[in-house]
């Protein structure tokens, strides 16, 4: 009985599955941050300072297709 339970808990492999998720979505998210922060002025400066900047090239935008 213990060496079917034993052998049980070494076939299961959904913890594992489980675990290498986990350390796919962390090196996504490490991959993230460090591109938000290696890149993170240059996205202001091409959204423009603010929201008001993002604001005012969308209704340029608008008005253009209309």
């Amino acid at each position: 009985m213990l060496a079917e339970t034993i052998r049980r808990f070494v076939d299961d492999e959904s913890a594992a599955t489980a675990i290498e998720y986990g350390l796919i979505a962390a090196l996504i998210a490490v991959a993230a941050i460090g591109s938000f922060v290696a890149f993170g002025n240059s996205l202001v400066n091409l959204m423009g300072i603010g929201t008001g900047s993002a604001a005012e090239v969308m209704a340029t935008q608008s008005a253009k297709i209309q």
